[in-house]
């Protein structure tokens, strides 16, 4: 857990996720729907198509619209009379077009009915329209057909208003061949009822209604995207001198053109074997709506779109809105675990990373015929980053304050300002690992003390413990507590420090520097400091904070923390000032020059333990040290083969070049005991009775 917790930003994210997935529910049905993100959705799916304008198909030649344009209803005016439909059909008709799908209402009978009827039946697929909707305010069925001569010589009929879905923005995005909504009123068998485009597709691939049916399923989920086409060129008349242009992605030939045979050889040329929808284009006198490429793209070109997605099998399939749910979710969560590893400024940009990747992503998955909308991901992805970035600034330097606050009295300030900033590294609660824990206490302080004042005292005191605690704070370590004259401090924690027994036990012969720096001057009336002992242990133990928030030690625990202790005192048997164990030892080796003091069994353990006394920094012993140190060696390794008499002579030695030495006076007393009467069963170890 961290000092401050994290509570907020998970909280955020789970109540964020929540919200997010309601504003979308409504969205789940389709891009039709009145969903939070419906909007701006509608306006990425047509971005979709222009940003990737290069790499859009055209569309198929095979596909004509034959148009009445200006020219045409200038000319025959409008509505055209239905003899010049029946002359259409005639040429088309003559110019081997496959397929003629009137785009035009034919619900009231007028003039020219029979000579239209004539001509389509003569061709034999010609596909007309009807209509079929829901009467408002009630259930009624309102059904408009075409005129009696018209349906009879029709090959199919389809209705216009269930083929193309109109949003409530006015564009047109989706598609449906067959919808069961209502009974087809042609055939009245119960199948659902057919579209233009599907009774265009039926008759241009000679499949019958049924197959179209069973390859399209009535009402398809997710519902058919249509994929624009791009268009070619500028296609009104194709002919030169023409100022009422039409951009289309279809071939476009003016019904004027048609009846006269103005046509060119490539006209002819596609024409023949064409699916050709006639329908008008002319100012005034057309339904159209906003496109992709086109504010204005007329009906007939929706019509167009859908038959030529349904031919080459390449409509739009929207993703699972479910998936992109998860997106969604997953966009919440991600600011979260992005800001504990990165800074906001280097996040900022991770996420400006990721919305590039969606929008590229999806713009490719819409080239392979995938519509997936990133919008909702992306703006979810965007305000959970804000929130939880406004969310680390305004807590951020609070939450550095409390960091300094909490350790500013156990360590250093440059250890205080590396976790102030990367709060991850301060924990609350315990943390196992290795580390080294180090005892210091004032010889004799009884002693002293009783000779002061308690204000003199509390100076004498608070001079020397500042003097330690700056050693130790400046070796990386960290002040435990204070214990009257006793000072407890650690290394390894809260900030890794893989040297920290070197750093120990370069701190207590510091240490020894310091009380030698301080006696010399003594402010007039305090006492010398004879000496100071301090043990030393690295081993694993537990270290945190304990007690309340309102009041918390951050501090070890643990058997190597005793240890420690007990070795501390042991240098009152020894004679010896600094105490470190085998472990310790191993992991300062390399930095400091020490001596071998044996092996101790120290109150409450039943191990003993090897133990040395640090004498000095690598490099840096004392001449005498120099001199008398092979000496005390080879003592130690007569004495420990039972050579007791030679012993005896090497410690003797040894103090005549060390004098008062503790541990050489320890040894030459044993040995000289020793010499004069050898144990029978010692173990060569000391047990230690007193802590």
């Amino acid at each position: 857990m961290n000092l401050l917790g994290k509570s907020f930003p998970k909280r955020f994210c789970a109540v964020f996720c929540v919200l997010a997935a309601i504003a979308y529910l409504p969205f789940l049905v389709g891009i039709q729907s009145y969903g939070l993100f419906s909007s701006v959705e509608r306006v990425w799916h047509d971005l979709s198509f222009t940003l990737r304008e290069g790499s859009v198909k055209t569309g198929d030649p095979r596909l004509v619209l034959a148009a009445a344009d200006d020219d045409t209803v200038h000319a025959l005016g409008f509505p055209l009379p239905r003899k010049v439909y029946a002359q259409a059909v005639e040429k088309l008709t003559e110019y081997g077009a496959k397929t003629i799908v009137f785009d035009v209402l034919f619900f009231e009978p007028r003039e020219g009915d029979a000579e239209l009827a004539a001509a389509a039946k003569r061709h034999g697929k010609v596909i007309q329209l009807f209509n079929v909707e829901r009467v408002e305010g009630s259930d009624k069925i309102r059904v408009q057909m075409a005129v009696k001569p018209l349906k009879a010589a029709a090959q199919h009929l389809g209705t216009p208003a269930i083929g193309q879905h109109l949003d409530d923005d006015g564009h047109i995005r989706t598609f449906l061949l067959f919808n069961s909504d209502f009974e087809d009123p042609v055939l009245k068998n119960g199948r659902p009822t057919t579209s233009l485009a599907a009774a265009a597709v039926a008759s241009f691939t000679g499949k019958t209604l049924e197959q179209v049916l069973k390859e399209n399923p009535a009402d398809q989920m997710p519902v058919p995207v249509l994929n624009f086409r791009k268009p070619v060129g500028w296609a009104r008349h194709e002919k030169a001198g023409s100022t009422d242009k039409y951009y289309s992605p279809y071939r476009t030939i003016s019904l004027m053109d048609l009846l006269s045979g103005n046509l060119s050889t490539a006209q002819r040329d596609a024409l023949k074997g064409a699916l050709v929808v006639i329908g008008s284009i002319s100012t005034g006198y057309f339904d159209h709506y906003p496109g992709p490429f086109n504010a204005h793209t007329p009906g007939p070109e929706f019509h167009l779109t859908a038959i030529d997605n349904v031919l080459n099998g390449d409509a739009l399939e929207a993703t699972s809105r479910l998936i992109v749910l998860l997106l969604v979710i997953a966009a919440a969560w991600f600011p979260y675990f992005l800001l504990r590893l990165l800074s906001p400024a280097i996040g900022a940009v991770a996420v400006a990373a990721t919305l590039a990747v969606m929008v590229l992503g999806s713009l490719h998955l819409a080239g392979r015929g995938t519509m997936i909308y990133p919008v909702a991901p992306g703006l979810t992805l965007i305000v959970s980053f804000l929130v939880l970035t406004v969310h680390r600034v305004l807590t951020e330097g609070a939450e550095k304050q409390l960091i300094k606050a909490k350790f500013g009295q156990f360590v250093s300030p440059e250890i205080v300002e590396e976790l102030a900033n990367d709060p991850e590294k301060a924990k609350l609660g315990a943390q196992k690992r290795e580390m080294t824990v180090f005892f210091l206490d004032i010889a004799h302080f009884t002693t002293i003390s009783e000779k002061m004042s308690a204000e003199a005292l509390m100076a004498f005191l608070n001079r020397y413990l500042s003097s330690f605690s700056e050693v130790i704070l400046d070796r990386r370590g960290t002040i435990d507590k204070f214990i009257g004259d006793c000072v407890v401090a650690f290394w390894n924690a809260p900030l890794e420090n893989k040297d920290h027994a070197r750093d120990a036990v370069l701190s207590a012969l510091q240490c020894q520097v310091a009380i030698a720096e301080l006696n010399k001057n003594l402010d007039p009336g305090l006492p010398e400091i004879p000496q100071i002992r301090i043990g030393i242990n690295t081993g694993f133990m537990n270290v945190g904070f304990t007690g309340t928030e309102r009041k918390l030690a951050y501090t070890v625990i643990g058997d190597q923390v005793n240890l420690a202790s007990r070795l501390e005192g042991a240098n009152k048997f020894f004679g010896s000032q600094i105490m470190i164990s085998e472990p310790t030892y191993q992991g300062a080796k390399d930095a400091i020059e020490a001596r071998y003091l044996g092996r101790a069994r120290v109150v409450g353990k039943e191990t003993p333990v090897p133990v040395y006394e640090p004498l000095a920094e690598k490099g840096k012993l004392a001449p005498a040290w120099v001199k008398s140190l092979p000496v005390w060696e080879k003592g130690m390794t007569a004495f420990y083969d039972k050579k007791y008499e030679e012993a005896l002579a090497r410690f003797t030695e040894f103090l005549e070049l060390m004098p008062n030495d503790g541990p050489g006076e320890l040894y030459r007393n044993i040995s000289r005991d020793y010499a004069a009467l050898p144990p029978d069963d010692w173990d060569q170890v000391f047990n230690l009775t007193a802590k």
